[in-house]
């Protein structure tokens, strides 16, 4: 059996677990086609979450658009239209038949994945510019809202505020307000970002109801982890606490006590022996990653790693041989590379294991 923890891909409709209420109240507002915004740091499951609540909800279109990696406007309005196609989970030549009739710029073609030789969609995009491509996309997707409930995710949504040669939210708001069968649901991680894309006077501004994602309840994850490993509920907690309740390491934590331990009682000797292996394994590229950073830099990334907090005593600061001004100017470098994350004011490593790493380091 493959292990019930993953912690790189998509959790399955068997795999995944929790998060009730969240799943009932997003279901709530694209009954209404109202919008939201999810938001929580990083590795906390906001894309299982958002995959799973509509999953097998055949009275919606789920389109679910991933925009981390864009570095353009013409990227983004890419990415809305090579997820259009994919929402669709009936006959691939039913779906090129009805998207065909709806694109009037945009051409379609077959493509076969090389491994598994699933035949899917792809739309032709070259000679189109970032007016054509986003028109197009609304287009077809208020002429599908006519006869079916829409719900549009784009995770990673703080990225549009990187691209500076042209204002995607205020394009996208001229959608937004057309009310018509289709909820929006931005999903980020980047909460300072995300924040000022719904900030008074932002052109998205109460276009969307916020929703913060806390981590997974402890009972929730006592109870799938038990039918799985023989670990007691205090152990459980012990590794919340360990990972500050990041879903990512904490699967990973999971995924390794399954594969090496589940015919005994899980210890936490054990425990950390998984997550040495986790960091030993991360060990290489987080070095890579540390060597880039200058002298003051890796000082203060190894105190906020160790300290958390009240990281600009007077002792601490004679300790590492640093000024407060050079501590808060390392801060903000690391800050502008998103080593580190700033929440109320509180600086910290939003990866749980490199921050681990760091303690130890």
């Amino acid at each position: 059996m493959s292990s019930p923890f993953p912690y790189e891909t998509f959790a399955s409709d068997d795999t995944f677990y929790g998060r009730i209420k969240e799943i009932h109240k997003i279901l709530n507002f694209a009954e209404q086609s109202n919008n939201l915004v999810i938001y929580s740091k990083r590795r906390l499951g906001k894309s299982s979450l958002i995959k799973e609540t509509f999953r097998d909800k055949k009275e919606y279109l789920f389109i679910y658009c991933d925009i981390f990696d864009i570095a353009s406007k013409e990227d983004f309005a890419r990415k809305l239209i090579n997820s259009l196609p994919k929402a669709f989970t009936y006959d691939v030549k039913k779906v090129f038949s009805q998207l065909n009739k709806l694109f009037k710029r945009i051409n379609l073609s077959y493509t076969a994945d090389p491994i598994s030789g699933k035949i899917s969609l792809k739309p032709e995009l070259t000679a189109l510019g970032y007016d054509d491509m986003i028109e197009e996309f609304f287009t077809a997707i208020f002429e599908l809202a006519k006869k079916q409930k829409i719900v549009l995710a784009i995770d990673e949504f703080q990225e549009i505020s990187q691209i500076k040669d042209t204002k995607i939210d205020a394009r996208l708001r001229e959608y937004i307000q057309i009310k018509n069968n289709i909820s929006y649901i931005f999903l980020g991680s980047k909460r300072h970002m995300l924040n000022s894309l719904f900030e008074y006077k932002a052109p998205l501004f109460e276009q969307a109801t916020p929703l913060l994602l806390e981590p997974l309840d402890i009972e929730d994850i006592y109870k799938f982890t038990s039918k799985h490993l023989n670990i007691s509920k205090e152990l459980v907690e012990y590794i919340f606490d360990l990972c500050a309740g990041e879903t990512k390491l904490m699967q990973h934590i999971y995924h390794i006590l399954y594969q090496n331990y589940k015919r005994k009682e899980i210890s936490q000797e054990l425990v950390h022996l998984s997550l040495k292996e986790i960091i030993n394994a991360k060990s290489s590229a987080y070095k890579i990653i540390y060597d880039t950073f200058s002298l003051n830099q890796k000082k203060a990334f190894k105190i906020l790693s160790k300290y958390k907090k009240n990281i600009y005593t007077k002792e601490l600061l004679y300790e590492y041989n640093i000024s407060k001004d050079s501590m808060q100017s390392s801060l903000k470098a690391l800050y502008k590379r998103e080593i580190i994350d700033k929440e109320d004011d509180i600086w910290f490593i939003p990866d749980r294991a490199f921050e681990i790493w760091g303690e130890r380091f």
